[in-house]
């Protein structure tokens, strides 16, 4: 039985280093960890772990050669010193992401689910919010469905 956990476990470590990708980088484990709450305005709320971006080396290695496992386990919450209007690209990001675009009040503006760089592809799909927010959380794909986060009714904040 030892032998076959161990064959597995090797197998798997095999298939995502021939996919080019970790289970976490070394910019995510130098991330702060920081516990969020999103408030929906019905009075539900969900507490969540996230991982805290609040510099350019940070922000611009977010998911890149994360393993998919990983994004079951790790949220990023990116935060931007002013109100900017970022693009968020999904090349060398290995699994669809769901991503929260948060203004200044702590609302959630936007949410969309970005999918995978594919190489090859015609054109190179940026998102981003439709005005300027000072964050954004983003979680592995289908979580805000799953919660029904939706925009404008919900809200994020740190928790102390």
């Amino acid at each position: 039985m030892r032998a076959a956990v161990l064959l597995l476990l090797l197998a798997v470590l095999a298939q995502n280093v021939a996919a080019g990708c970790v289970a976490i980088t070394d910019e995510i484990e130098q991330m702060e960890v920081r516990q969020a709450r999103l408030t929906g305005n019905d009075g539900r709320r969900f507490d969540l772990e996230v991982r805290v971006a609040d510099n350019g080396r940070e922000r611009a290695a977010g998911f890149q050669h994360v393993c998919p496992e990983s994004a079951d386990a790790v949220s990023i919450l990116f935060l931007f010193a002013n109100p900017a209007v970022p693009r968020f690209h999904m090349n060398n990001v290995h699994m669809p992401l769901d991503i929260a675009f948060i203004d200044r009040a702590g609302v959630i503006r936007s949410v969309q689910t970005m999918q995978p760089y594919v190489i090859g592809a015609l054109e190179k799909k940026l998102w981003g919010p439709p005005t300027p927010v000072v964050a954004a959380l983003e979680v592995r794909a289908g979580l805000f469905g799953e919660l029904e986060i939706t925009e404008n009714e919900w809200s994020l904040s740190l928790l102390p």
